[in-house]
């Protein structure tokens, strides 16, 4: 590491900047007195740190700021920027080139740089110290110091030797380690005085939340227990409640069910029953029969007069056969009437049964659909086991054998065909009755619900099949009786045409008045005949209605009471069962009633079967007992114990880290001090040496040596003995004998603070040392022995000479001239020797 470049400005009386580039070699500085050389040497001690302002010549800090002239105006700051080649890597720095920067302005305001980043005076007295050169030693040495060595005192001598020795920085970093160690002793003693405060209050709130943690251990157990007690009843109460209420609802339905009915069945009693209006519309009915009997009777009357004048007349005609035809044909006319109001009464039969057919062939449909819906759901049904093959065969069979049931039903007009409806219906009736019997024998059958529609159906069937045997049979007999009235209409047909084939009855007597009107009257008798007949059959239709209404009235009156007793027996159970949930709903009431008092905000436990309530109900009320026993605690104990504590811990920690750090303090300044005892004894041994040998060499011989002086002194921050240093330094010239150095001459004082200067330089080299006129109190010889130590030593460190010595000057390769105006600004001038012999070349 070496001084590369110098930048001044504002700084005294460089004014205008200035710029002093060096290399390795001797560098000097020349120029008349009050020019200005001087204020560089103070411009680098300045820069690396100097806070004398007496060792700067001036009285207040910003007396280093140019305070202008007549001439020329003061300035508002100072700067100086020192470059420093640091190639070698003698600063553990990322930098090849180190620029160290002080400012400061007319304000006081002041500040340091290291490469354009600021930085504390500390961090720049560290660095200087690594590169093993200071301010305030030999890196910057001026007029007053060559002998300001010998006079001082011993203790002093021993602050220059820390720097010159080495030690320095290990001194900054032992004083910091003692001014940390002073302080944690601080904070220690501080920190445990807050500590002894905070333990009384600690184990008092300890023993309160200790208490309270007892108090949460209970109060976890009770609820634990009260959510396995009451969960217990709630479950119980709650199945209860269920399976109630889900008999309640069912019951609740099946007595609404019961009483729609009574409903129903109570309107139609009381219709049936309404005798008044039904003996009123029969009394109308038999009144127009009356009626029109009695116009019969009056019509027949009539004929029978009629018919006995025109037999009489017959007779006298001597016509006795003509009057048997007559009477003949009057009486087949007769049958006649009765065997076509017969036959109408038996078509409006026939007319009637075949409607009632339409409808039971719509049923057998519905039959039909369900065998369907039924085969669909036995199929679907894959979790049973699967139905035989043989079974769906044989429902095969039964759905061909129903379609031709449903073909024979569409022919029922055939009266033939009756017998073979009623076996294939009684077949089908056995092969229904053949297969049901094979479901039942089938493990796994379906659900329940399926075997219930499959009952149905079959009910339906055998009911359908019932209602069906009953038309065919009606239907039967009314074609029977068709059938003999149509003969016998046809047997008196062909007799009354024979009659009236032989027998012109117009021609007897054909012109009386008599026989018209008789026939006119026949036909009337003949249309009263068929109106009476109607009437007759409308009384019978009629008695035969109420007859039905009156049987129906009797199952409705059986069916009343069935429901009625039923009603009875559900409604009481109903009544039961609302008086139970009643007393289900009260005790959970009770219970909810009880959570919320004794056990709120509990979870319940609803998963434990089983459980004893009387034992688990003591625990809860032990519990209980022991919470009341430590009673209530304010929850802000908890939040200042947690403060307290956390407080407390804090400050444990921070006691104990306090105390490492102490222990790691006092080894590294133990360690500290041993390295630096032994740098500083290894370092002086080679200094003490090397100073007699320069002694010698500037002396022509003679004696010179340092003497290291140990004293125990009492310390009185810690009473206790501690060493003191301090150097002495002995000089014997050729051919004297002197007790003290302060007996030398000036010249003889020089020499020496030289040869010591030098032993230091050769021993421990700063990368560079400046000489501010060292030499100006050497003669002529001296000052040319001076100078070839100085070339001597150029191998081990950079020298800046301000000098007036003029063999000082012949060693240098670069000279800077320093000038003065009347301005009071310093102007620079300089000239390279090499770069000048290169051109004289």
């Amino acid at each position: 590491m070496y001084l590369e470049k110098l930048e001044i400005q504002g700084f005294k009386s460089f004014a205008k900047p200035a710029a002093f580039i060096f290399n390795r070699e001797l560098t000097t500085i020349v120029g008349p007195n009050g020019s200005g050389k001087s204020n560089i040497a103070d411009a680098i001690r300045w820069v690396l740190g100097e806070q004398s302002t007496k060792t700067l010549r001036g009285k207040k800090s910003e007396d280093v700021i140019f305070s202008g002239s007549d001439k020329k105006g003061k300035l508002g700051f100072a700067q100086v920027d020192l470059y420093l080649n640091n190639k070698s890597g003698l600063v553990d720095i990322e930098y090849e080139q180190i620029i160290i920067t002080r400012r400061i302005n007319r304000q006081g305001e002041g500040e340091y740089l290291i490469n354009n980043n600021k930085v504390r005076l500390l961090d720049v007295q560290m660095l200087l110290a690594k590169a093993n050169f200071g301010q305030k030693t030999y890196s910057v040495i001026g007029q007053g110091m060559i002998t300001t060595i010998l006079v001082s005192s011993a203790a002093e001598r021993k602050e220059f030797f820390d720097e010159a020795t080495g030690v320095k920085q290990f001194q900054i970093k032992k004083q910091q380690s003692e001014n940390k160690l002073i302080h944690a002793k601080e904070n220690i003693e501080q920190t445990r005085s807050v500590l002894n405060e905070l333990t009384p209050r600690l184990r008092g709130l300890t023993r309160q939340v200790n208490k309270l943690e007892k108090r949460e251990k209970i109060s976890k157990e009770l609820k634990e227990l009260q959510s396995k007690y009451y969960g217990h009843l709630v479950n119980n109460l709650e199945t209860k409640l269920g399976d109630n209420r889900e008999i309640n609802n069912k019951l609740e339905k099946e007595v609404s069910d019961l009483n729609q009915k009574l409903i129903n069945l109570q309107t139609i009693l009381e219709k049936e029953e309404n005798h008044s209006s039904r003996q009123d519309s029969f009394q109308e009915i038999n009144n127009k029969l009356k009626t029109e009997q009695d116009k019969l009777n009056y019509l027949l009357k009539e004929k029978t007069v009629l018919d006995g004048q025109i037999e009489l007349n017959l007779l006298a005609a001597g016509k006795t056969e003509a009057v048997w035809n007559k009477n003949r044909k009057e009486f087949l006319e007769k049958e006649l009437a009765k065997e076509t109001v017969g036959r109408d009464h038996n078509n409006r039969e026939a007319e009637k049964t075949n409607k009632e057919l339409r409808v039971l062939r719509e049923k057998q449909n519905t039959i039909k659909e369900g065998f369907q819906k039924i085969e669909k759901d036995l199929v679907d049904n894959k979790n049973k086991e699967t139905i035989t093959a043989s079974l769906f065969s044989d429902f095969d069979i039964l759905y061909n054998k129903q379609k031709e049931l449903e073909v024979e039903i569409n022919n029922i007009d055939k009266t033939d065909n009756f017998t073979n409806i009623k076996n294939i219906a009684n077949k089908l009736f056995e092969e229904i009755k053949s297969i049901w019997q094979k479901i039942k024998k089938i493990k796994s059958q379906s659900k329940s619900n399926i075997q219930k529609d499959f009952n149905q159906v079959l009910k339906d069937k055998e009911n359908i099949l019932i209602e069906i045997n009953k038309a065919e049979n009606k239907i039967a007999i009314i074609n029977n009786n068709l059938k003999q009235i149509n003969i016998n209409i046809n047997k008196n047909k062909e007799e009354l045409i024979k009659i009236e084939n032989k027998t012109d009855f117009d021609k007897i007597n054909n012109k009386d008045d008599l026989i018209k009107k008789l026939k006119q009257l026949d036909e009337n008798i003949l249309e009263q005949n068929i109106i009476v007949k109607r009437k007759e059959e409308e009384i019978a239709d009629f008695n035969k209605e109420e007859e039905s209404k009156k049987q129906s009235l009797v199952k409705s009156q059986k069916e009343f009471r069935q429901f009625q007793a039923e009603f009875n027996i559900k409604n009481n159970k109903l009544n039961e069962i609302k008086i139970i949930l009643a007393r289900l709903e009260t005790k959970y009431e009770d219970l909810n009633k009880e959570m919320r008092d004794d056990a709120s905000n509990i979870k319940l436990n609803k998963d434990i079967k089983e459980i004893n309530l009387e034992e688990t109900k003591e625990k809860i009320l032990n519990l209980k007992k022991q919470l009341n026993i430590i009673g209530g605690i304010d929850e802000e104990v908890i939040k200042e114990y947690k403060e307290v504590k956390e407080r407390h811990n804090f400050l444990d920690k921070q006691i104990n880290d306090l105390e490492k750090a102490i222990k790691q303090l006092e080894k590294i300044i133990k360690d500290l001090e041993e390295t630096i005892s032994t740098q500083f004894d290894k370092a002086f041994k080679g200094i003490n040496k090397l100073f007699n040998k320069y002694f010698q060499k500037l002396f022509k011989g003679g004696q010179a040596e340092l003497i290291l002086d140990i004293k125990e002194a009492q310390s009185e921050e810690d009473n206790k003995a501690k060493k003191q240093y301090g150097i002495e330094i002995k000089a014997l010239p050729p051919g004297k004998k002197l007790a003290n150095v302060n007996m030398l001459s000036g010249g003889e004082k020089a020499l020496t603070s030289i040869a010591l200067i030098s032993a230091i330089i050769a021993n421990n080299p700063s990368p560079f040392v400046v000489l501010d006129e060292v030499d100006a109190a050497l003669d002529e010889a001296n000052s040319i022995r001076f100078a070839e130590i100085l070339a001597e030593l150029s191998d081990k460190t950079q020298f800046v000479a301000i000098t007036h010595n003029r063999a000082t000057m012949q060693e240098s390769k670069i000279i800077y001239g320093i000038t003065m105006g009347d301005d009071g600004v310093s102007s620079l001038l300089s000239m390279n020797f090499d770069e000048a012999d290169k051109i004289a070349s």
